[in-house]
């Protein structure tokens, strides 16, 4: 019982990417441990041997540091944040990379990455990995999402970032200004751990339970509920239109996909919120007011096509069937899940194709709440965006109307400034990366999707139109390192790494 005290003691003590590296290593055992339990033997051997090396690096870093008592900043925790994503996934590639001999190495990690940024980006076809390999791209997946929750409620939080600059100065007290000592950060991570874990882990078991017990086997269902909880988009060896839930699968995935749009529903897992006060959350508003819309767009859209009456007839279930198809893809890809419903009737014609993909670009760059495992600008942003569109509107319209200048307005003019600077900052990021791809001989409409699905952490939306099975793989250098950035900047947020920039000049 000491040593196992004494052995946490020293884990927690550790910087926050060794803790990351750590935890990677034990998942290798896992997946090892799952390919020996399914006969598998040779990706037990390389994942079980990849791990172990970890553990045992891991492990000489711990005598190396032995003698020191290492503590970090948040300035620290921030930097190891960012090289967790850049350089973790270089180590996370090598069961890949070893497992499939003829893998360009620079594939498999931006593989990686896209899986451990939840950005699942299709790099590779799915027939090319085994089962052992698809459940270790979730389980990444998974991992990356589990990060970067916890880290939105440790490290991002008491330094007014990932969405929360824009409630800084909202409370005029001296604890929402106050900074964390070393003692309260370790002391933080460890406690919002024991916290978040549990609940994350419980999540993804039950979403696992209920699609095993709708018709999917036990294996796609893992990978689904992985997906899902991390909002990653990752299907499996499977098309996520063939899974045997059918419609009640669905319903699950899109009741889990909650959480992906509002952090108010996450913390009244410790808190005692009342459900009023979910519902009249602005995220949860947004976002569904924006599914609905969308919905009911799509839908009329393709219920006045001519073939698509002759198809259905007038059978009212395959009119409910599209309405279902339509709402449950485009709650997905707001969400930045990215799953397409098997009731989802597309259209490849060329115009249809079009504005389909731009609106759920759209939707994509929008993205879910703040605090949660889905990328995008985040729909708070955006309410905040609308609200101060409102306000200036209602201006100029009435022109002889006077505000006071209390402390609420001066609030929402600092909220609305730092709104409108990542979406600018976001804005940018797309421009300059579609710019840098188009350089490198890719059209434009393709260099402008895969920018956005990486800035939004939403790789399966290349899959509608049929780019991953020749486009990424052949992509030069440059081309693969910016979408690793971009995946990197999506998933951290842009804001995240312009802080550690502006700390180095401020140093300087």
């Amino acid at each position: 019982m000491l040593s196992h005290l004494k052995l946490s003691r020293i884990f927690t003590g550790l910087p926050l990417l060794f803790q990351i590296f750590g935890l990677a290593c034990i998942l290798m055992i896992v997946i090892a441990a799952y390919a020996l339990v399914t006969d598998v033997f040779r990706e037990a051997r390389i994942f079980f041997y990849v791990g172990l090396t970890g553990i045992l690096i891991l492990l000489l870093v711990i005598l190396g540091t032995s003698n020191r008592k290492l503590k970090e900043t948040g300035v620290s925790q921030l930097f190891s944040l960012i090289l967790s994503f850049l350089v973790l996934p270089l180590f996370l590639a090598f069961p890949t990379w070893i497992i499939l001999p003829n893998l360009n190495w620079l594939d498999a990690f931006l593989d990686m990455v896209g899986a451990f940024t939840t950005t699942g980006l299709p790099v590779f076809e799915k027939e090319l990995f085994s089962q052992p390999i698809h459940l270790w791209r979730a389980l990444v997946a998974w991992f990356g999402g589990g990060l970067i929750w916890i880290a939105a409620f440790v490290i991002l939080i008491p330094v007014n970032l990932g969405g929360f600059e824009v409630f800084s100065n909202k409370k005029n007290s001296p604890n929402s200004t106050r900074k964390l000592t070393l003692d309260e950060r370790s002391t933080t991570l460890v406690k919002v751990s024991q916290k978040l874990v549990p609940v994350y882990l419980g999540l993804t078991i039950t979403l696992w339970g209920c699609l095993t017990s709708l018709g999917t086997d036990s294996y796609t269902s893992l990978i689904r509920a992985l997906s899902v909880v991390s909002t990653s988009g990752i299907s499996g060896p499977e098309k996520f239109e063939l899974d045997g839930a059918g419609f009640f699968g669905e319903l699950a995935i899109v009741i889990f996909l909650f959480i992906a749009l509002s952090n108010n529903i996450l913390t009244s897992f410790f808190k005692q919120i009342r459900l009023k006060n979910i519902l009249y959350d602005r995220e949860l508003r947004l976002g569904l007011s924006l599914v609905i819309a969308v919905t009911l767009l799509f839908s009329f859209k393709q219920l006045t096509l001519s073939n698509f009456h002759t198809g259905i007839g007038d059978s009212f279930g395959s009119v409910i069937e599209l309405i279902w198809g339509n709402f449950f893809t485009i709650f997905s890809f707001i969400t930045t899940n990215g799953y397409v419903s098997g009731f989802w009737r597309f259209s490849s014609s060329s115009i249809d194709l079009s504005y389909t993909i731009i609106i759920l670009m759209g939707l994509c760059l929008f993205g879910g709440g703040v605090a949660t495992t889905a990328g995008g600008i985040k729909l708070l942003r955006i309410s905040i965006l609308f609200n101060a569109f409102s306000n200036e509107t209602g201006k100029l319209l009435h022109p002889s109307s006077v505000t006071l200048k209390n402390s609420p307005i001066k609030n929402l003019e600092i909220s609305v400034f730092m709104a409108w600077i990542f979406f600018m900052l976001f804005m940018v990021s797309i421009a300059i990366l579609t710019i840098f791809l188009a350089v490198f001989e890719m059209p434009f409409e393709e260099a402008l999707l895969l920018a956005v699905a990486c800035l939004s952490t939403t790789g399966p939306i290349i899959e509608i139109v049929g780019l991953e099975k020749f486009l990424i793989t052949e992509l030069s250098v440059f081309s693969k390192m910016a979408l690793i950035v971009g995946m990197v900047l999506g998933r951290l947020e842009i804001l995240v790494a312009l802080s550690l920039i502006t700390f180095g000049f401020n140093r300087a």
